[in-house]
């Protein structure tokens, strides 16, 4: 069984075959940690945030996740917003500001307001609470752009979900106020993720039913645009151009990586012989693409990490047979990942 995770990140380079065949040169494997680690985002500079799996130091022998910056073999561990009891990390910028998800329980029945909130922290200013829009209680931080002034998400209310973004005044180094803005909406938010480019000028998510596509104007004012048909596409990354990618259902229950462009539409990535499924976790500014390949259920072809680009898909053999899955992809073509390998090896 395999029970065990570490991070990777992977230098992309050219290859002979983008189909299945091995790669003409090596990619450089890089790990704060051997084992252990989790990661969830990689900035510009090829830092990144993740959880570590670590003892609890209160109960010897219960292991617990704890939310980290790495960068390269250096790890900060993350604090806990005021009130809360858990820090999950979503996304970073260029510049080391984290978000991602503050929380805290609640007993079953009793409401209460902001037990899930984003937030955003850097080394500089410590850790905050983003809010949530009026009359919504409760707030989810999903991405951030590359200079760390605009954050994504999503804010829940009394029935309702809507994809929201957060500009924050000032630099990294010195922030004051926080202004939260609601994208229009046909209907409620139907997908968890809200993606952002790097930019901060493209939002990417379910409206209802329907994959849309969220821009910034000149004017501060944002436009919708629907991608795709009901179920076409359920955002998971967006890029500088737009290029959205990320994963839609099938008929048969299985899910298939599907990456949409403004000239080209919705086009799948296909899957590598022996795989069945896949699913589309980032896009860079050079439209590499990377994600999630699996095999068969029960079968001996377990979960494994893929680049598509030009056209082509391919199982990214460097970190092993253990590479399970890419999840952030940076301009430089650092990919950071999980690595997932059998208990007692």
């Amino acid at each position: 069984m395999r029970t065990v995770w570490l991070l990777l990140a992977v230098a992309l380079a050219p290859y002979l075959d983008a189909g299945v065949g091995e790669p003409g040169k090596r990619y450089a494997v890089v790990t704060p940690r051997d084992e252990g680690v989790i990661a969830t985002g990689i900035n510009g500079r090829g830092e990144v945030v993740g959880f570590a799996w670590a003892e609890d130091q209160g109960r010897p022998g219960v292991l617990e996740q704890r939310p980290f910056l790495a960068r390269g073999k250096a790890m900060t561990y993350l604090p806990l917003l005021g009130g809360y009891t858990a820090t999950s990390p979503a996304a970073l910028s260029d510049g080391g500001r984290v978000v991602g998800r503050a929380s805290k329980p609640a007993r079953p029945g009793v409401p209460v307001r902001l037990r899930n909130q984003g937030f955003v922290w850097d080394a500089a200013t410590g850790i905050r609470g983003l809010g949530a829009p009026e009359g919504d209680s409760a707030s989810f931080a999903c991405g951030v752009s590359r200079d760390g002034r605009r954050v994504s998400g999503f804010a829940v209310g009394d029935g309702r979900s809507r994809a929201c973004v957060w500009d924050l005044d000032g630099t990294e180094a010195r922030s004051s106020g926080v202004k939260v803005r609601v994208l229009p909406h046909a209907t409620r938010l139907g997908s968890n993720t809200v993606a952002i480019s790097g930019g901060g000028t493209h939002v990417a998510a379910v409206d209802g039913v329907s994959p849309c596509l969220w821009t910034a104007g000149a004017s501060g004012g944002w436009t919708r645009e629907v991608i795709g048909g009901p179920g076409s596409l359920i955002p998971r990354a967006v890029n500088d151009s737009g290029t959205v990618v990320g994963l839609r259902f099938a008929g048969d229950g299985l899910t298939h990586a599907v990456i949409w462009t403004r000239g080209g539409g919705l086009v799948p990535t296909g899957e590598p012989p022996g795989y069945v499924r896949s699913e589309a976790n980032a896009v860079n500014n050079a439209g590499v693409v990377v994600g999630l390949i699996d095999g068969p259920n029960g079968s001996k072809t377990g979960p494994s990490a893929f680049v598509y680009e030009s056209g082509r898909v391919r199982v990214l053999v460097e970190g092993g047979p253990a590479f399970a899955s890419a999840t952030a992809i940076n301009d430089r073509g650092e990919v950071a990942g999980v690595f997932e390998k059998d208990e007692g090896r």
